[in-house]
């Protein structure tokens, strides 16, 4: 990331000097390409890595199940007993143990069908 932000600077202050030297008023025109690239280098690899690490995270809750094995966010194990709505679901800790959580609490899901396929 130092070596893109690097390469960025030098090519800037390049197209700056050279812009410069044939119109000595617009050295603020010959950065906005350069600020619009570096603003585009941002987007694709910070925000929009995020945004589908979201959209995956919320699709996974959205598609929570009676007796899919959870990890909250706070790291507690624990089997959906229960959903509630679309923002709480029930959460049996052990036989004994039960609890209400929001869904956006759910940090991991370990999916019912893995489960059977490894006892079986």
């Amino acid at each position: 990331m130092k070596t893109l932000a690097f390469i960025l600077a030098i090519s800037a202050s390049v197209f700056a000097q050279q812009d410069t030297a044939m119109n000595p008023g617009s050295g603020l025109m010959s950065l906005l390409p350069m600020m619009i690239l570096f603003l585009l280098v941002i987007y694709f690899l910070m925000i929009r890595p995020e945004q589908k690490k979201q959209k995956e995270l919320d699709k996974m809750r959205s598609e929570l199940k009676p007796g899919d094995e959870i990890v909250t966010m706070a790291g507690i194990c624990g089997t959906v007993h229960k959903i509630i709505d679309d923002k709480k679901l029930v959460v049996k800790i052990d036989e004994k143990a039960m609890m209400t959580i929001l869904s956006a609490s759910v940090g991991n899901v370990n999916l019912s069908d893995n489960k059977d396929a490894k006892n079986g």
